[in-house]
């Protein structure tokens, strides 16, 4: 068998190379959009509105994040994603739920909600009747959930109809090699 390379065969190019995600890293890194999250949907709150927008932007934000922190997105990086986005939510709605007590609190105290907010008294008065104000959020809670799969659904579809494996390169066009189909 001869040594030297067919100068009609066209070069055999290695398949690209799929860099691995770094869960963790993604993971971590989206994490800061937690505190964006609870913060934009506070201040909706707190002029009236449980808004799809904020929703949407949580995912948005999340993917973003993790894939600059991971790499790319993968299966495991979309339930990442969708556990992020869906604790955010759920803070957040806790977190206007906060805010009407410590808006309640001033409006009885004279001082700022800011200052009922920071009093140290007021998270354990909070926690203590969070369980029996909850019912009362029911239907703000309903609609939550709704504006929330509303607004994040597309960007969540996405992040799971990811390729889990970027689609190999096509063959770069050029003659047929002789153990082709088709090339006898």
């Amino acid at each position: 068998m001869s040594s030297e390379l067919n100068p009609s065969a066209p070069p055999v190019e290695q398949p690209p190379v799929v860099p691995t995600a770094n869960v963790g890293r993604g993971a971590l890194l989206a994490l800061a959009t937690i505190p964006v999250g609870i913060a934009v949907w506070v201040l909706l709150w707190g002029f009236g509105f449980i808004a799809s927008i904020v929703a949407a932007l949580v995912a948005f934000l999340s993917v973003r994040l993790y894939v600059l922190g991971a790499g790319r997105l993968t299966r495991a990086g979309a339930l990442v994603v969708l556990a992020i986005t869906v604790v955010t939510l759920a803070l957040a709605f806790v977190g206007g739920i906060a805010w009407d007590a410590a808006t309640a609190v001033s409006e009885e105290t004279g001082t700022g909600t800011w200052a009922a907010l920071t009093d140290p008294t007021f998270w354990s008065w909070f926690s203590s009747i969070l369980p029996e104000v909850l019912p009362e959020y029911g239907s703000d809670i309903a609609w939550a959930a709704g504006f929330g799969a509303l607004g994040s659904f597309t960007t969540l579809r996405g992040a799971f109809t990811q390729p889990e494996e970027p689609a190999p390169a096509p063959a770069p066009a050029g003659e047929p090699t002789p153990d082709a189909p088709g090339s006898h």
